[in-house]
């Protein structure tokens, strides 16, 4: 029974932090290759401008995004202008967030920024067109080929109109994404702002996407103060908390859990040595030395250990297979379409998980192995 709360055990953490991972890596795929790109380039201030930030742009500069691309670890550059805006059709307006795209470059940066979509993709030849989000555009009532307006201020604080033909919409991942977003081409929202040759950022591809950290510092420390440069975690500090306390959650249960097992071992070993006292008492009485005695009892947990981990250890990476080759399908809140999450541990916590468990078994049977050694032949013998 310690031997199979040991194997459920190991494999219990290894898929617990298999499914944390995973919810990690569906969310950064989610917000990388289909919103912000893994890294942005703004201009020094745009970020805290609040009302002010169109203030802060950089010019649409091929030299620049050149510079970019040169830097270890960028895969792609694509230029954004991204701004508040009032969206309506002649009846109705409501707020939105518009993200102007270079639709040459932005498949590069972010590759599932239409996944899903009903209808088309904004392509390079296209004019005062719009793609919107499903909950926008049902709530507006509004159709593929259907004219849209949409209302904003540039930096002169004047506003301007123009019309756009609404050509799809995207069943959003977020909730905000599915209410507010618009997305339209980089030429039409230069003139609805009446802010030729500007963007608010440059948005970059990572070669992997663990690497967004690296790339932002390399970035940084390129471009110099002039500049701004975040990750994608940056841009959302809240998932980067919720990141930090359920890896920290994980780590408290992960650490009870092992304390349990430990806490078996330790109790089984025990019972053995008060149930094995006369056969003790026999070795002891036959010569056999204490040390001895000792060692064989941490021998004993220590195979225990060993055997337990290794299984569960097994079985815990083979739970993870399956679920990581089929996914696990959920939607997650404010979704509009469900997400398929494919959990997985990576040969660090293996290891980890292995290591402590292991150790942590093999300890528990000192205590069992030291009171067994101390045994007076004589007592062990007139026990019951």
């Amino acid at each position: 029974m310690t031997l199979l709360g040991l194997m459920l055990g190991v494999a219990a953490a290894l898929v617990l932090q298999a499914f944390v991972a995973g919810i990690f890596s569906l969310l950064g795929g989610i917000v990388v290759q289909g919103r912000t790109g893994a890294v942005q380039v703004h201009r020094a201030g745009h970020l805290t401008a609040d009302q002010d930030a169109l203030k802060f742009t950089l010019p649409l500069d091929e030299a620049l995004m050149a510079r970019i691309g040169k830097v270890a670890g960028v895969r792609a550059v694509a230029p954004r202008l991204s701004f508040e805006a009032t969206i309506g059709n002649g009846n109705q307006s409501t707020l939105a967030l518009v993200s102007a795209v270079d639709p040459a470059r932005e498949g590069a940066v972010c590759p599932a920024r239409y996944a899903n979509e009903i209808g088309r993709p904004v392509t390079k030849d296209d004019v005062g067109v719009a793609v919107l989000g499903l909950r926008l555009a049902d709530g507006l009532r509004a159709k593929d080929g259907d004219e849209l307006q949409l209302l904003a201020s540039g930096v002169s604080g004047q506003p301007n109109l123009l019309d756009v033909k609404m050509i799809g919409k995207i069943p959003a991942a977020t909730e905000i994404d599915a209410r507010r977003l618009v997305i339209t081409t980089l030429s039409h929202a230069q003139t609805l702002l009446q802010m030729p040759g500007r963007v608010t950022e440059y948005a970059v591809g990572v070669e992997r996407d663990d690497q967004a950290d690296e790339v932002r510092d390399r970035l940084q420390a390129t471009l110099g103060p002039d500049y701004q440069v975040v990750a994608w975690l940056d841009l959302l500090p809240q998932i980067r908390s919720v990141r930090l306390l359920l890896r920290s959650v994980l780590k408290v249960v992960v650490g009870v859990l092992m304390l349990l097992l430990v806490t078996a071992v330790a109790n089984t070993m025990l019972m053995s040595v008060l149930e094995r006292t006369r056969e003790i008492g026999t070795m002891l009485a036959l010569g056999m030395k204490r040390e001895a005695i000792g060692r064989l009892l941490l021998v004993e947990a220590s195979v225990l250990g060993a055997l337990g981990t290794l299984l569960g250890m097994v079985l815990g990476l083979a739970i993870v297979h399956v679920l990581f080759t089929h996914g696990v399908t959920f939607r997650p809140p404010g979704a509009d379409v469900p997400a398929t999450m494919h959990p997985d541990v990576d040969a660090l916590s293996v290891a980890v998980t292995v290591a402590i468990a292991f150790l942590g078994t093999a300890l528990a049977g000192v205590g069992p192995a030291a009171r067994a050694s101390k045994l007076s032949p004589a007592e062990c013998l007139r026990a019951t």
